[in-house]
């Protein structure tokens, strides 16, 4: 017998299911690109802005000051990598920029011939820019042998605001399955357990997740944007007048 009822009928029927299955499979994976939290940061191939501001690695670090602020914190002990003098920590916003220093003559970046004093630090480039998403001793407690900063800020500091990376807004509860989905060109590397983007010219980024070698909670650890190796090598050839990194 030959069906009397039109073509569109079975077009909407089709359609219907279509958007059913579609619906039932999104549901079933619990992925979604929303946070609780405000963007704040958001990281695209062509920009970087805090607040709506730009941020950019061709500026120095007295130029990310103005954006970010005056609370922050410089490290202080060169025997602790974390607290460098290169250093330069937000805790409130869980940010820690680190300048660039001269590696092929450290001396003179010293002050007064003392040796891990940075001279003139407001005009350095930023070469990292690590921002925590999860507070350090919710994942393993901190192993800073030197009693003064067992308690720093530092250790337990975290981004209390989502960031959208590459068109995926990332917290503190992100899954690498939601940054693959609506990060635009990033991808997964499986030996550090990391999602990376490389789609810019002028910087790079990318999510590290606790899971290495199979450790457990799977949390997503550090947020990290630093600039391509060509702009690097220009910040330090203006800078220093050669490169002074591999």
């Amino acid at each position: 017998m030959i069906s009397t009822y039109p073509c569109s009928f079975f077009a909407k029927i089709l359609a219907a299911v279509a958007v059913f299955f579609s619906a039932t499979s999104y549901c079933q994976t619990g992925i979604t690109n929303t946070s609780d939290q405000p963007v704040r940061l958001v990281i695209t191939p062509e920009s970087i802005t805090f607040d709506g501001k730009p941020l950019r690695f061709e500026e120095p670090l007295k130029d990310w000051i103005q954006v970010l602020g005056d609370n922050y914190i410089q490290g202080e002990s060169d025997s602790v990598a974390a607290f460098k003098s290169k250093r330069f920590i937000y805790p409130k916003l869980g940010i820690d920029l680190e300048v660039q220093r001269n590696t092929k003559s450290p001396s003179s970046d010293w002050v007064n011939g003392q040796v891990g004093t940075l001279n003139d630090p407001m005009n350095r480039y930023i070469v990292d820019v690590r921002i925590r998403l999860n507070p350090k001793n919710q994942i393993d407690p901190p192993r800073i042998s030197e009693e003064k900063f067992k308690n720093h800020p530092y250790n337990t500091m975290f981004a209390d605001y989502a960031i959208n990376f590459y068109g995926a807004i990332v917290d503190r509860n992100i899954q690498k399955e939601q940054v693959l989905k609506y990060g635009s060109g990033t991808q997964m590397d499986q030996h550090f357990n990391l999602v990376g983007a490389s789609a810019s010219e002028t910087h790079d980024a990318s999510i590290a997740f606790h899971h290495f070698w199979g450790q457990k909670p799977e949390l997503a650890v550090m947020l990290t944007v630093y600039p391509s190796l060509t702009l690097k090598h220009e910040n330090e050839v203006k800078y220093f007048g050669q490169v002074v990194s591999r």
